[in-house]
């Protein structure tokens, strides 16, 4: 649930993956790959970054007091039980989404109803119905043959290499392609295209797995968006808020920055993968 093409990767292949297989395989990349990407932002803005951090907290009190405290406990509870149901997923077997609108309606009915239409305008209707479009395109797109195209040209690929190391090619392909693709073009849609690709993959090439390809994927997708301004929603979102703010960022600032942190996150989430493929996963294809 941290970032959209995760979401993506876990509907579509929720046969295969639930919510803790994504925290147990892709938390500790990120772990890992952190305290790097720190050191390279420190040593980039070098002054700007270093020193005391003087924050006025009576301030910003002010500014963002808390109205409601009661409705913020409910707030709370719900959070949490939305959170603990994640965990129980392997248990309960309950898909995600219903989870989640099963929050939303707990929220909505402790909520004061007179106000709920308060909360549905809340909602971000326009990106429901981006992903909803979206999920059309790519069974249209499937249907006129690209995902099969491009799913035969990787499977050509990763087919010239040895049984032994065609999973280990295949990671290291799906998760270069997506973060060089995902910096350029939205990691949201790449997402909804590359995972029926990849299942045509695995049904086409002997010695490779659908798991391993999925986390190369969520890390290239995921990094890969930090790249560019475009490559993700949340820079864009984070842009215009700073515009607002009287601070502009324009696509070669972020470039500059991003293209970098992309580069130094992706090369470490590959070889925490490729380790990982060594240790467990290849000995699964063998069996």
């Amino acid at each position: 649930i941290g970032d959209p093409p995760n979401i993506i990767i876990g509907n579509m292949l929720a046969k295969y993956l639930d919510f803790n297989d994504f925290l147990f395989n892709l938390g500790p990349g990120v772990v890992i790959c952190s305290p790097p990407i720190f050191y390279y932002l420190i040593w980039w803005f070098g002054a700007e970054v270093k020193g005391n951090l003087v924050v006025d907290i009576p301030k910003l009190q002010k500014m963002y007091p808390i109205t409601d405290r009661g409705l913020l406990i409910k707030c709370g509870v719900v959070l949490g039980c939305v959170i603990a149901s994640f965990f129980l997923h392997p248990v309960t077997h309950l898909d995600p989404a219903w989870v989640a609108i099963m929050g939303a309606v707990w929220l909505l009915v402790a909520f004061d109803m007179h106000h709920c239409h308060e909360a549905l305008h809340a909602v971000e209707w326009d990106t429901l119905l981006f992903f909803a479009a979206l999920f059309v395109v790519v069974e249209g797109v499937g249907e006129l043959g690209l995902l099969r195209f491009i799913a035969n040209t990787l499977s050509s690929m990763v087919s010239l290499v040895s049984p032994g190391g065609r999973q280990a090619f295949s990671i290291f392909l799906i998760c270069w392609s997506s973060a060089i693709f995902s910096a350029f073009v939205d990691n949201i849609p790449f997402t909804a295209t590359m995972v029926p690709v990849m299942q045509k993959m695995v049904a086409n090439v002997v010695g490779i797995n659908i798991e391993p390809l999925a986390w190369a994927l969520a890390f290239g997708a995921c990094f890969g968006g930090n790249g560019t301004l475009i490559g993700a929603s949340a820079n864009i979102v984070m842009a215009s808020k700073a515009e607002v703010e009287g601070h502009h960022i324009s696509f070669m600032d972020f470039f500059k920055v991003g293209f970098p942190v992309m580069i130094i996150s992706v090369a470490i989430a590959t070889v925490y993968l490729l380790t990982l493929n060594a240790i467990f996963w290849q000995s699964a294809v063998a069996l």
